[in-house]
């Protein structure tokens, strides 16, 4: 295994190139957020997204743009640079190993038009074996109408199919994981959570206060936008979100999370989310809350998060 900086295909060819539904990892066309990219140097792009004035998932809420689709944005530029400027054929697998964001709540506003939104995307710790990516480290500066609105920083590993059939044994085959998928429980009030629909809750009930079973319903459209044989990333952010709203006295808006990605979360068992207030630092902003999300399954830790959120009427400037 080796740790080098990879020659990006691009780097000769300045100009913006247009990205395809398959290159982010997308069946339908509509739900592709980016739309060009070009090379700006070693290991360092730009890449264009349209911010649209609402999605039917990651619409917002209480007249503020949703965070998480920026996340969303960045979560396809992984797929995207993979394949068209790490020549990483299609088949291979990128898994999330942590990501943590900081975003500037007051920049999310809504307006009737979309913006322009713009990630700046630099390639750092690029490590490969032999001439395949194996995995590296994101840094992204995301700006939304020319206004710096979240930085991003994530790690992520890339799997030829080989080796994810040999992570996932049986849970790779993708008929017999959505056969065994338990349906989704009786969701929480929408409200709670910082939800207008039903079918946009991802939490169910557990019994105990502070804790709640994933939902994970196969057909949601958004989360689910093609087969997959485990929970995707997005959807434990979107748990993660959910959970610390669920405890907030106060609608609230997330304005940073720190996750690992431990496990990956399988259909056919209960998980069990988890969240526990954090005691605030001295010097807290008022109203800042941070919570501590715990997803567990089989009696193991598979994903956690510390969440920040603001009250949306006074969130303010988070991002430097």
């Amino acid at each position: 295994m080796l740790t080098s900086t990879l020659p990006t295909r691009g780097a000769s060819h300045p100009q913006s190139r247009p990205v395809s539904a398959a290159e982010v990892h997308k069946t339908d066309a509509n739900e592709r957020l980016l739309t060009s990219w070009r090379p700006l140097g070693a290991d360092r792009f730009a890449i264009a997204a349209r911010w649209p004035s609402h999605h039917r998932f990651y619409g917002g809420a209480y007249g503020s743009r949703d965070p998480l689709l920026l996340i969303e944005c960045v979560r396809q530029a992984i797929p995207l640079l993979c394949h068209a400027a790490y020549d990483v054929p299609f088949g291979f697998r990128q898994a999330w190993e942590d990501l943590y964001f900081q975003c500037d709540a007051s920049a999310l506003s809504a307006v009737a038009d979309p913006f322009s939104t713009e990630l700046d995307v630099v390639c750092t710790d690029v490590v490969r074996r032999g001439t395949r990516l194996a995995g590296m480290t994101m840094t992204v500066r995301a700006s939304l109408g020319g206004v710096t609105t979240a930085r991003v920083r994530t790690r992520f590993s890339n799997q030829s199919p080989a080796v994810y059939q040999r992570l996932r044994g049986p849970y790779a085959d993708m008929a017999a994981a959505h056969a065994r998928a338990l349906p989704p429980g009786t969701p929480v009030p929408p409200r709670l959570v910082g939800r207008e629909h039903t079918e946009d809750v991802v939490l169910s009930p557990a019994g105990t206060p502070g804790q709640w079973h994933l939902r994970s319903d196969l057909g949601h459209p958004g989360l689910f936008d093609h087969p997959v044989d485990h929970a995707p990333g997005m959807l434990l952010l979107e748990a993660a979100r959910q959970a610390a709203l669920a405890l907030s006295p106060r609608p609230a808006t997330v304005v940073a999370m720190k996750t690992a990605f431990t496990r990956y979360a399988e259909f056919d068992t209960p998980c069990l989310v988890s969240a526990t207030p954090v005691l605030p630092a001295p010097g807290t902003p008022e109203g800042t809350r941070d919570t501590l999300v715990e997803l567990r399954q089989n009696g193991g830790p598979i994903f956690t998060a510390e969440v920040t959120t603001r009250p949306v009427r006074s969130a303010c400037r988070a991002a430097a």
